[in-house]
This record gives C-alpha cells, structure tokens and sequence, in this order.
C-alpha cells in the first residue's frame, strides 16, 4: 500500500486492501479498538479518507487522552446516520460537566446500540453522605441524549455531577443500564425504572441521592438488579416478579416482592422479603446481616463473609448470629482479621448446616492480636468433632495467605471427623512456599483414598497456580 490519490501499489495496480467493500474495511478498523487510530488511515488515499467516518462503532477511550478535544473532533467528522457503538473515555482528565454537552447530542442522533461514557473525578467515591453542590458541581441531563433506541447505557461519572433522570419519552428499547459516580434524586430513579424502561433487565446503581429518601422500584421487565452502596437511601421497596439476581450494599431497610429470585447477595441491615425458601446461591457480608440466612431452607450456594469481633462477647456475637444456617451443597467461608482460632470457627459453622458436599475455605490474618484463654473459641467443647455429620462432604479446598499453622490444626480434625472427603486442595496464595514437612504432614493425615494436592500463587499479574509437591 502507498499514500498516493490513485490507490495503487508500485506495480501501477490497484492494492488488495483498498479494493476490498466498506463492511470489511469497517470490520478491519473496529478490530483496532480506536478511534484516533482508524482516522489516522484516511492519510493513506482518497479511497481510505472517509473510511473511518461510517465505522458501525466509535471508540474514544485511550487512556493517554489529555483533553476533550480528540473527542469533539471525532464526532465532528463522523458521517454515518446511525452508530451501533460509542465509547468514550477520559479517567484521567478533569472535565466538565459542560463538554460533555455536544457528546450527548451527537449520541441522541446517532446511538442506537451501546452508549458508554467514562469520566470519573479524582476521587471516584467521595465518603460524605451529601454530595455538595459547590464550585464544580453541575446538573446534567444525560439520559434524554440516549434516546428511544439505545439498548446498553453505561456512565462512569464526576461524583459531584447532579445527574437528571428526566426523559422526555420512554426509553422503550433499553435493556441495561449502568450509573456509577454521580447523584440522583430518589424519586426521579424511582420513576425511571417503575415507568420509563419497560424493557430494562439489568440496573447496576453505584451512586448517592441527594437528599434522604426512599426509592420504589416497581418493575416487569428486571432480571438483575445490583445496588452498591446507594448512600442516603432510607428504605427500599421492590416489586419485580421477574427478578432472579439482587445484590444489595449499605441499606437501612428494605421490602422486597420477588418470587422468582436465585441469587442474592446481601450487605445491608433490615430486610423484610417476600421471596422462597429455596435459592441457588446466599452471599451474606457481614455479622449484621446473617439472620438473614435464617430466612431459607436450602441453598445451593452459601457465601460467608466475616470479619469475628474481638474478645469474647464477640465471639459470642458470632456464635448467636449463626446457630442456624440453610442446608447447603457448597459452603464457602471467608475469614480476615480474625482474632480467634481458625478450627472453631469453621467448625461451629458446619455444625450449623446439613448436607454440604464441598468446603471452601479463604483466611487472612495478620493481626497479632488474640483472644483471652477464657474466650468460648478456646473452650475444649468448641474443637469438639463427635456432633458433626460430614457424610455428604466429598471436597475441601483451602485458599491461605499466611503460614499454614491454623489450617494445619483443622485439617487434623476434618480428617478425625466421619467425614468421607476424596480430595483435598491447598493454595497458597503467598510469597512463601510450603515446607516440605508440612505437605507430608498433611498427607500423613488423610485415608489412603483421598487425593492432596498443593498449589503456589506465585507474585506477578498472571498469577495462575502451579503444583507444588
């Protein structure tokens, strides 16, 4: 190929790339994942000048962007009607609200696919619960420049954006839709999911309200729907018959209708459900929340998350919140900054379910705190084993950050128990590498029958675990 008006190769011919129909033009540049860079070929010949401006997808998301301006100018030059595709994205720049005006425009006319824009402040989360309208905030009205046809919206912005959730019409195409960073009022986020997204499956909420209140979702159509951390929300009333994911962060109280729901991750306080008794997986975050896993009887997939109060009345805090878990096939347990022992906490929590057939276990401490010897976790009765049915355990997989001496000691106590486990998988996920004398320790532990396996997380981005014997 040569930069000359004639597209021609220096044989005099016309080259094979030029001559090839737009659509496969357009799927070469797309595949390039880069605006600026697909633009850059329109130096190369008349044929290739006004290649790039019909491209199905635009995409201004470099992290090197300095300005706006590459971006304005993009969108200046773009020619086609209709644009499945647009991708903006400046992490690193201090926008206003203000430029982002002719962006939105611009997507109005022409998005009828996937809209995202990225342009978080330097802090993508500020802590107050009352985002302050000073020299820098700014309302905008972003969602009427989606219009009718976008299907996927999704906006990483300034936290100190007021975002306006007022459409003119009904966004009768929109099937998902993202906000993290901005502010909203309550009941305009109300309205927009109860009355103008009829097809909307997914809602992914990462934002505050400006003022304290409530917010009432009453929907058809959702399918998903994940809250994280929606600051000064008062109470949560739900209403979606369809909906079969949720997962909930920071909520003071909440009533939810969904009968149909499977999976439920739950970091909040009060929770009032209408919902079965039976789910395909429980994930609960905190102490706070575990009355919750009394509300189910039987869960395919129960996630633990804890972090065990010091001292004694903490354990016993512990010991109260999860006297009754649901019978469960996988349980997985993780444990950070626990200052009791390690067998009897895992201990108390298989006492407290029925039917597990796998164990998954993720501990971190650093802490060189412990508890006093009068703590209940240090009473013989706590490492006790006799009152355990572990028929139905098969697998125990221990993921461990630190020396192996706490798994140690409840890995000799699973293998005292009746339980009938084929495999048990150790990873350590640590600078350090097991001692040798541990792994045969380890091994000398089990029946003949039961297959060990150690794997190393070694440092680096890949990560992928390795054997080690």
């Amino acid at each position: 190929m040569v930069e000359d008006d004639d597209d021609r190769d220096g044989s005099g011919e016309e080259d094979l790339i030029s001559g090839l129909p737009d659509e496969l033009l357009h799927g070469i540049l797309v595949g390039l994942r880069c605006a600026r860079a697909a633009a850059r070929t329109s130096v190369l010949s008349r044929r290739w000048h006004r290649v790039w401006a019909h491209l199905p997808e635009l995409h201004l998301d470099e992290p090197a962007v300095s300005s706006p301006d590459p971006v304005d100018g993009a969108l200046a030059g773009y020619l086609a009607p209709s644009l499945d595709r647009l991708s903006i994205s400046l992490p690193y720049h201090h926008a206003l609200a203000g430029r982002a005006t002719p962006w939105l425009r611009f997507a109005v006319e022409r998005v009828a696919g996937e809209l995202r824009i990225h342009v978080p402040g330097p802090r993508f989360r500020l802590m107050e619960a009352v985002v302050p309208m000073g020299a820098e905030a700014a309302e905008i009205e972003l969602l009427p420049a989606c219009g009718s046809r976008a299907r996927r919206v999704t906006l990483f912005l300034r936290v100190e954006w007021h975002l306006r959730l007022r459409p003119a019409k009904p966004f009768s195409a929109l099937t998902a839709l993202t906000i993290r960073g901005a502010s909203v009022e309550g009941g305009e986020l109300s309205n927009l999911v109860s009355t103008q997204c009829p097809r909307l499956s997914c809602l992914d909420l990462f934002a505050t309200l400006v003022a304290a209140s409530n917010v009432t979702i009453r929907s058809d159509s959702l399918h998903s729907l994940e809250l994280f951390d929606v600051l000064n929300t008062q109470r949560l009333e739900l209403v979606a018959p369809r909906l079969e994911k949720m997962v909930v962060s920071y909520l003071i109280q909440a009533h939810i209708s969904a009968p149909k729901l499977t999976q439920l991750v739950w970091r909040g306080t009060g929770y009032d459900p209408d919902v079965g008794r039976r789910l395909g997986l429980l994930e609960v975050g905190d102490l706070v929340s575990a009355s919750l896993m009394q509300r189910f009887d039987e869960v395919d997939v129960l996630k633990l998350g804890f972090c065990i109060p010091q001292g004694m009345a903490g354990y016993q805090r512990f010991l109260d919140a999860t006297k009754r878990l649901p019978k469960c096939k996988t349980l997985s347990i993780s444990l950070s900054w626990n200052d009791h022992g390690l067998a009897p906490v895992v201990l108390h929590l298989l006492r407290s379910c029925n039917g597990t057939r796998k164990l998954q276990l993720n501990y971190y401490n650093d802490s060189l705190r412990t508890c006093p010897p009068s703590c209940p976790c240090r009473l013989d009765e706590s490492h006790k084993i006799d009152d355990i049915n572990l028929n139905s355990l098969n697998k125990i997989e221990i993921d461990s950050y630190e020396d192996f001496h706490d798994g140690l000691e409840f890995v000799e106590l699973m293998f005292r128990c009746n339980a009938k486990v084929q495999k048990l998988v150790i990873n350590y996920k640590a600078s350090s590498t097991p001692g040798t004398k541990v792994c045969e320790k380890v091994r000398n532990m089990g029946w003949p029958k039961v297959k060990v396996k150690f794997y190393v997380f070694p440092d680096g981005p890949n990560g992928r675990r390795v054997g080690f014997e």
